[in-house]
């Protein structure tokens, strides 16, 4: 006969129990708990309609975040794309910043719109940020609209910059002193994209797709 009372247990409580209880060594607690669920039916079935739909709400209030965030990025890279055009820039420099225009674009709607490879843009959008490096022959740069860069030079520097989109290599003699930095935000932003992979964001973008009436494979 069970011990235990889990009718003055709350769902959460029982939800936590039938986790870590031993049936082996308390079968009589862990039948008595199965009844105990299944007399609360309906009401565990409303709890879960809950959690699910405030799983989703969180779900697309993180595309929504990281989608507008990137279509900022590309904003300012065409910014800078204006400005260049009309100045002393190259028509190299003019091209880099229309192509990062273009890639923050694309990834950031992508993602925003639930479409395919919007995640996939987004991850090698935010790896490209995170390492701001010069070797003294070598120089690589690249931020988006906000970056936070922590790094060993001449000791530790800290770099923080907003709404000024930023893309640099170059490669020669007497480039500067050796320095290495790491951009803070881009990795905030992988950590929130990872999150949202394991909370099952990706097989849901997948679903969306291809449920979609009349939609193709490839979008």
């Amino acid at each position: 006969m069970s011990t235990v009372d889990y009718s003055k247990y709350t769902l959460d409580e029982l939800f936590d129990v039938r986790a870590n209880i031993d049936k082996e060594a308390h079968p009589e607690n862990y039948k008595a708990l199965l009844t105990e669920l299944d007399n609360r039916k309906e009401e565990v079935e409303a709890l879960t309609e809950k959690r699910q739909e405030e799983f989703i709400f969180s779900i697309e209030n993180r595309l929504k975040i990281l989608g507008w965030l990137q279509l900022a990025t590309s904003l300012g890279f065409a910014i800078v794309c204006i400005y260049s055009a009309f100045g002393t820039q190259t028509i190299v420099n003019v091209m880099v910043d229309s192509v990062l225009a273009i890639f923050n674009g694309l990834a950031g709607y992508r993602l925003l719109m639930c479409k395919r490879y919007g995640f996939e843009l987004s991850y090698i959008n935010q790896i490209f940020q995170l390492v701001t490096i010069n070797t003294g022959s070598f120089f690589f740069s690249y931020s988006g609209l906000c970056s936070f860069i922590v790094g060993i030079g001449n000791g530790v520097f800290v770099k923080f910059s907003v709404f000024s989109p930023g893309f640099g290599v170059f490669v020669g003699e007497n480039l500067g002193q050796f320095s290495v930095g790491i951009d803070l935000v881009a990795i905030f932003f992988l950590i929130v994209l990872n999150s949202c992979s394991e909370l099952g964001l990706l097989s849901k973008t997948d679903n969306k797709i291809n449920s979609t009436p009349g939609r193709s494979e490839v979008d």
